[in-house]
């Protein structure tokens, strides 16, 4: 008994403590993805909060010889800058703080020590200088063309880092170098570049980037134009990225009663400025845009749309042109949640990573979002709170990716409320590691080893879509399109799945091109010989004296759909018609409807949505239903001669060629991609307005009416359609209301009883 019982209190220390350590690993919050329906799909931790540090920990003190100013105020922008050797290892990887509160920047090693500041300097003309609430940073190894080897060979000049800071209240650039001994050396000021085209108000630098040939890109928050660009010695060459302004349908129906006076006093629709700006190591311009009012709208819907014109997000080229990738569910602009009713992001930075990864930080949660190249979302986390990890309320400032030994890192700069400005460091994990071993194979081509990692991260997360598009579009590189097709399937891709079933369905017409020309021949013989037969036998039974058969009665459609005016009137006068076959023709579209809904191709629906029989028969019958009451009611009042059986018939042999067309649509879509589906829309269409000729041709000689009294009756009909639903809905809401009294009642009574 002993012996248990010390087995059992072993076991129970063994689960606290594995307990312990679990809760310990775990982060406090969530790593996920989005599904195609905008629901959440947890996922491994892609970045685990390895350290917090703060300014007691970066040791600014052993630098700065005013203690007052030691520590770190607010922080409004940060950047990381690595060198590498000859072989690839990491000679440093250091980090530009900008201080705003203290007016200056703050450089950080790799291990987060204070090892330099850039605050006063004496300018080109002896004039010392101070910076006044500084706000963006940008950093780039560069020629110096300042050394005199420049001059002689421009290649051999040596490469030295320069850092670019944003000096906003003081409107200009000012612009750093490093030198061979580790100090910063002042090389220019950028002020207001000599153009009409920029005022004073407007040039406010606060976010700036520089590409790899010296472009300079500068958002000024106050300025609505767009990206302002200077080469490398200031001058301007002008704005990319102008945003559009859109009117809606009053403003500019007003705008034509206002005289020039009142145009020019009234308000201005300006667009929203940029925020803040970044460039990739091949030159592309990521901007982000922090929208309010209307936009905010616009930017709701864009999420859906995935238009460019509306996302907080853009990438753009030298010229200013639009070039994001947006082939993820949805617009890689932040949270998918605002779809069920939760506020916009509010994008406050992006960093660009490697492999041509970049993430986004959302202000408004102190979360993150990474997405590849292509616009899809490969993961987001972090939240508010206190714990390691999680973000000061509304105060993340920046983003930046810091390369360690280990991998990227991802480094997030807040301002807290508490202990001052820090920075979280998010160290990588295996999942991440997965992920981006695998799009690093597919970036090369090399598609062998990229669907081996991708089956890896599958084994770490099987909801992420994006490992089934990876593996899906390596094996449609490698030819093996019905594997592609399976595995792009499962994450509803439709544009690789169309082009592997393109391949299949060219090699099937290849091998099987006589048998279906000889199948379409004698598919073509056998309606003319049917439609032949049909003419031959409605032509016997105009004839026929008596009542016809049930056969004879649904033959007649075929004279009917093709000679709709002699057709309606025997249809009337001769009973060439009945109810049954009326019935019928209602019962196939039906039917056509529900073969629709069930049986469309993958490329037309990939996501498998369907209908019920009984959804199908309420959408037919109770149109049908509603016209033949509503017009019926109306022709009595107009001096139609058709009975409410007359209508009835005509109506449901004016539905005849719906579901011919909806069938023959349907089954296209099955030999068909979606980029073809214009035929199958045109096949719709086409039924659809068939069916409208034969009705309103079969209202008019049904009634025996004139075409223009036709046609008013037909509008009338529509109008007593939508009374006859008003008042249905309205009987209905007083029975509800009625039942609810009584039962209150009921209950009132049973309970003083």
């Amino acid at each position: 008994m002993k012996k248990i019982t010390k087995i059992l209190l072993l076991s129970l220390v063994v689960i606290m403590l594995f307990g312990t350590f679990a809760s310990t690993a775990s982060e406090p919050y969530d790593t996920y993805t989005y599904s195609i329906d905008g629901e959440p799909l947890k996922s491994p931790t892609a970045y685990r909060a390895a350290d917090v540090v703060n300014s007691n920990d970066m040791k600014i003190a052993n630098i700065v010889s005013d203690k007052k100013l030691a520590t770190l105020g607010t922080v409004s922008d940060f950047v990381t800058d690595v060198q590498y050797d000859e072989e690839g290892n990491i000679l440093r990887s250091d980090i530009y703080i900008v201080d705003k509160s203290n007016n200056r920047v703050v450089v950080l090693d790799r291990y987060y020590v204070a090892k330099g500041v850039i605050s006063n300097y004496v300018d080109e003309y002896g004039v010392s200088q101070t910076f006044k609430e500084p706000g963006g940073i940008f950093v780039i190894r560069q020629h110096d063309t300042t050394d005199p080897e420049y001059a002689l060979t421009p290649d051999s000049a040596p490469l030295r880092t320069f850092i670019y800071i944003c000096d906003t209240s003081n409107s200009k650039i000012v612009v750093f170098k490093e030198n061979d001994l580790g100090e910063y050396v002042y090389v220019q000021t950028m002020a207001k570049p000599d153009t009409p085209l920029l005022t004073d108000e407007a040039f406010k630098p606060s976010s700036i980037a520089v590409d790899k040939y010296g472009r300079i890109y500068v958002v000024s928050r106050s300025c609505y134009e767009g990206v302002i660009v200077m080469d490398s010695s200031g001058e301007f060459t002008g704005f990319i990225g102008v945003q559009k302004v859109t009117y809606s349908l009053f403003d500019m129906i007003w705008r034509r009663f206002q005289s020039s006076e009142e145009r020019a006093t009234a308000a201005k629709n300006l667009p929203d400025p940029y925020y803040s700006i970044t460039v990739d190591a091949d030159g592309f311009v990521y901007v982000t845009t922090q929208p309010s009012g209307d936009a905010k709208a616009k930017q709701y819907a864009a999420l859906q749309s995935k238009s460019a014109a509306d996302s907080p997000i853009k990438k753009l080229n030298s010229a200013g042109s639009e070039i994001m990738k947006r082939n993820g569910f949805f617009d890689p602009s932040g949270e998918v949640a605002i779809l069920g009713g939760a506020e916009v992001s509010i994008l406050e930075d992006v960093a660009i990573g490697e492999e041509g990864i970049w993430t986004i930080l959302d202000k408004k949660r102190s979360r993150t979002f990474t997405y590849d190249q292509n616009g899809n979302l490969l993961f987001a986390f972090g939240d508010k709170g206190e714990q390691l990890g999680n973000v000061a309320q509304d105060k993340a400032v920046a983003i930046s990716y810091h390369v360690q030994d280990d991998g990227y890192h991802l480094l997030l700069l807040d301002n807290d409320p508490t202990a001052g400005a820090r920075i979280i460091d998010y160290a990588p994990t295996d999942y991440y590691r997965a992920i981006v071993k695998a799009i690093a194979n597919q970036n090369v081509n090399n598609y062998s080893e990229a669907i081996t990692c991708w089956q890896e991260v599958l084994t770490l997360n099987n909801n992420f879509d994006l490992a089934y598009i990876g593996i899906g579009k390596a094996y449609f590189n490698q030819g093996e399109y019905e594997k592609a097709q399976e595995m792009l399937a499962h994450a509803y891709e439709t544009d690789y799945h169309d082009k592997a079933f393109t391949e299949i369905r060219k090699g099937i017409i290849q091998d099987w091109l006589l048998l279906l020309l000889v199948v379409a021949i004698i598919v073509i013989v056998l309606l003319l010989k049917f439609l032949g037969y049909a003419k031959k036998r409605n032509k016997a039974v105009s004839l026929k004296v008596g009542k016809k058969t049930y056969r004879e009665e649904l033959l007649y459609v075929f004279h009917l759909v093709f000679h709709p005016f002699d057709g309606f009137w025997d249809l009337k006068h001769e009973k060439r018609g009945s109810v049954r076959a009326s019935l019928t023709f209602m019962i196939l579209t039906i039917i056509a409807f529900f073969y629709q809904a069930i049986g469309q191709g993958y490329s037309f629906n990939p996501r498998g949505d369907y209908s019920t029989v009984f959804i199908q028969v309420i959408a037919v019958a109770v149109p049908v239903a509603l016209w033949c009451i509503g017009n019926w009611c109306l022709t009595t009042l107009f001096d139609g001669e058709g009975s409410f059986k007359d209508i009835f018939v005509a109506t449901g042999y004016a539905l005849a060629p719906l579901p011919i067309f909806v069938i023959i649509s349907t089954a296209l879509t099955n030999v068909m991609t979606a980029q073809e589906g214009s035929m199958v829309s045109l096949l719709v269409s086409l039924g659809y307005i068939w069916a409208a000729i034969l009705l309103f041709f079969g209202t008019m000689i049904t009634h025996d009416y004139t075409m223009g009294k036709n046609f008013i009756t037909i509008l009338g009909t529509i109008v007593a359609m939508a009374i006859i639903i008003f008042v249905i809905i309205l009987f209905s809401s007083l029975v509800a209301k009625i039942a609810s009294f009584l039962i209150a009642i009921t209950s009132e009574v049973g309970e003083r009883l």
